[in-house]
């Protein structure tokens, strides 16, 4: 067994079922004109010169439909064949064989078992049966298929330990038992029976017998380390951290290099809250350049885990550096440092490290994608259009690059270059709404601030169209609709929706106090631009400046002076609320 893959309590071994099941053989398999003559050797049928030409052909004909994925066209085939000649063993067999591979289990089964019946001598046959049989969890009937499989084959050593491993599955565990035994005597003290017998008799409580088995293992391997780390790790689930120790002080001793045993140590002192030397064999763990990056990196997550994490933000910082210069060739130590720098929201530092994994690794799209998000996160917008640009040599079929480019372009006020860019991103598009109304979203916007009005409407209707929970681009709708003072009715309907799945968002409940006020209807703008305000997660100059133009209409002139004011006081760089706040009243605005 090799250690890659393995779990950080790395030294219990357990039998892998899907490995055991995969119905690996020894001797290579019989092509399929040899089983096909087996069965027609076997059969009782005596078929005309006519008959037994015409089933010929068609079983070749419904072979070459299975090879070419035609299975239903290769069933009717088949079925005509069994009408020929009913116990044709071979036709069963590879008509079981399509319905497996549809995922009919039953079908397949009822199949297979006539075949096995009709010609018992063929190992493929009782091979694919004990899948099926497998899959449909009867496990004591496919281990007695393997019993079989043991008397058909007697030189395939593997048999035996697949039906011992079906009988504990099938809760026998003590016909397993006498398996594993007649298998050692046979063939000595080996792993696969050691362990097999010892995890039976953990699930059957008779941990003195368990523990005898792997001494036994080891003393008759007294030098092989994983042994004593079963061992280990079976002290340690019984909570005996005295004899654990022991054993994997063994192993170091044993092997002083091994980066896996250091793990298993520092994961027993830290289940002993014992953290200064759990972390001493952590890093001597981490400095192993012969310990594949994987098996690091999940004790590495193991310790940063939230809610759970064991280590402080300094020593964090020294393991990410360890794995780095112990995998200085290897993209992903450094993508972890991203994740470090951008978790402590120090995005600059996460964008330099995104650019030396990229420098590394410029194939990998993921990467790229993380460097746009950054620059999103960064609002710079003329980086994320060079970023853009270059990504797009590497992936000029990914829509979200046009997106995020396209985000950046609106931002910079580069309108008809957005509208450039969308036309060349919407040709990677096919049938994803969610993603076109992103892209007509952008494409509204562009043409609304080239005060292209109604194509900007035309585009919002086909985003609202495409996708009816694109809440942003639907409140924007309704915002541009009430400024311009047309459709109002429609632009309620717009907002309401919105705010009916965004209860608590401040911007989309300003958008629907906004469009009361354009109906002249003050009262009900008021009480949601006061809902708006009290959602609002800090002071907004522009929601604060509404406000004010709301209790103007109300009659609360020297309160709406004193909103409009307090606007001014947060930012706001409107001239229109200076003019506002100068002449005392209130100024329309419309756009043209």
């Amino acid at each position: 067994m090799t250690r890659k893959g393995r779990s950080i309590c790395f030294f219990l071994v357990t039998i892998s079922l899907i490995a055991v099941f995969s119905c690996k053989i020894t001797k290579p398999v019989s092509s399929i004109s040899s089983s096909f003559k087996a069965s027609i050797d076997s059969t009782e049928v005596k078929l005309s010169e006519e008959a037994r030409k015409e089933f010929e052909y068609l079983f070749i004909d419904g072979l070459k439909q299975k090879t070419l994925g035609n299975t239903d066209d290769a069933i009717k085939i088949f079925s005509r064949c069994l009408e020929i000649d009913p116990r044709s063993a071979a036709t069963l067999y590879e008509m079981a064989n399509i319905h497996i591979s549809k995922g009919d289990f039953q079908s397949s089964m009822f199949l297979l078992e006539k075949a096995v019946l009709i010609n018992p001598n063929n190992q493929y046959y009782h091979l694919s049966l004990v899948k099926v049989y497998q899959q449909n969890k009867l496990f004591e009937k496919a281990a007695s298929e393997y019993e079989t499989l043991a008397s058909l084959v007697p030189d395939n050593p593997d048999f035996p330990f697949y039906q011992a491993a079906l009988r504990v599955m099938a809760g026998k565990n003590d016909q397993a038992l006498v398996l594993y035994n007649q298998l050692e005597q046979k063939l000595g003290i080996s792993e696969p029976i050691a362990v097999g017998k010892q995890q039976i008799y953990i699930q059957l409580g008779n941990k003195p017998a368990a523990y005898s088995e792997i001494e036994k293992l080891i003393q008759a391997n007294p030098t092989v380390p994983k042994y004593y780390g079963l061992l280990a790790d079976m002290y340690l689930a019984d909570q005996n951290r005295e004899k654990a120790l022991e054993n994997y002080d063994k192993i170091l001793k044993l092997d002083p290099n091994d980066g896996f045993v250091h793990l298993s140590i520092a994961n027993y002192y830290l289940e002993g809250n014992d953290s200064i030397k759990a972390f001493e064999h952590i890093k001597l763990a981490f400095r192993n350049s012969l310990l594949e990056f994987e098996t690091k990196a999940q004790m590495y997550l193991l310790l940063i885990k939230p809610g759970a994490s064991k280590i402080s933000d300094k020593l964090q910082y020294e393991l990410l550096h360890i794995l780095i210069d112990s995998h200085i060739d290897d993209d992903r130590p450094r993508a972890l440092m991203v994740d470090y720098y951008q978790g402590k929201k120090q995005l600059e530092e996460a964008r330099k490290q995104i650019r030396l994994v990229l420098d590394m690794k410029k194939d990998n799209y993921q990467y790229w994608e993380r460097l746009l998000l950054i620059n999103n996160d960064l609002m710079d917008w003329s980086t994320m259009d060079a970023d853009c640009k270059k990504a797009l040599e590497y992936f000029p079929g990914q829509p979200l690059i046009y997106i995020l480019k396209s985000v950046g372009l609106l931002q910079q006020k580069k309108y008809i270059e957005l509208l450039s860019v969308i036309d060349s991103g919407l040709v990677n598009v096919k049938s994803d709404n969610k993603i076109l109304s992103q892209f007509y979203t952008y494409r509204a916007e562009a043409y609304y601030n080239l005060k292209r009005f109604n194509e900007a409407f035309d585009v919002f209707d086909k985003v609202v169209e495409l996708d009816p929970e694109n809440y942003m681009a639907m409140n924007n709708y309704a915002y541009y609709l009430s400024l311009k003072g047309e459709h109002l009715g429609i632009a309620e309907k717009l907002s309401a929706k919105v705010i009916q799945a965004n209860p608590d968002n401040a911007t989309y409940l300003d958008t629907y106090a906004w469009v009361f006020f354009m109906k002249k209807d003050y009262q009900l703008a008021k009480f949601y631009m006061e809902t708006a305000l009290s959602k609002a997660t800090e002071d907004s100059a522009v929601l604060i400046e509404h406000y004010g133009d709301i209790l103007f209409y109300l009659n609360e002139k020297d309160n709406a002076l004193l909103q409009w004011k307090k606007s001014l006081e947060k930012g706001n760089p409107s001239k229109i609320l200076k003019q506002k706040i100068a002449e005392e009243r209130y100024i329309e605005t419309k756009e043209n």
